[in-house]
């Protein structure tokens, strides 16, 4: 398994970050990288909700979430992905109150494609990867500075 790890201090409270995470299904609504998400089944949020994205300009990943503490801790495992170098994934949340800032950090833990040759494609993919999890939270920060307890 590789990781990468992005911590980084959001201009929002953690009970508006949270609101924007925990609203599991409609990731779409502020990730500029997901043209569309939909749960998959009834549950919407905690342990076990799962939802689809199809992601710009390609791909799909499947994903569940297996940790939920509210306003803390998400842990989400991608468990299929479509068109991208990764066999499979998790992605950790969590959220560090500071007063009216909140720290993110985000931990991906993957597993390439493709052996031993999947670890010098993944090494090449490390710098794209950090630009888009930056990008990711930098999305997150702006949905969560228009919540309504903001």
């Amino acid at each position: 398994m590789k990781n990468i790890t992005i911590e980084r201090t959001v201009a929002a409270r953690r009970p508006d970050v949270w609101a924007v995470l925990a609203d599991y299904p409609n990731i779409m609504d502020w990730n500029d990288g997901v043209a569309k998400s939909f749960a998959i089944g009834e549950q919407l949020d905690g342990v076990g909700a799962q939802r689809k994205c199809e992601l710009i300009p390609s791909g799909a990943m499947r994903e569940t979430v297996r940790e939920w503490t509210p306003e803390e801790k998400m842990v989400i495992a991608i468990d299929e992905i479509e068109k991208m170098p990764v066999h499979d994934a998790n992605m950790t949340f969590t959220l560090a109150d500071r007063g009216e800032k909140t720290v993110v950090t985000m931990s991906y833990d993957y597993a390439p494609k493709g052996g031993p040759l999947g670890f010098v494609v993944a090494a090449m993919l490390s710098r794209p990867m950090n630009k888009g999890f930056n990008g990711f939270i930098d999305s997150l920060e702006r949905a969560a500075q228009t919540q309504p307890t903001g």
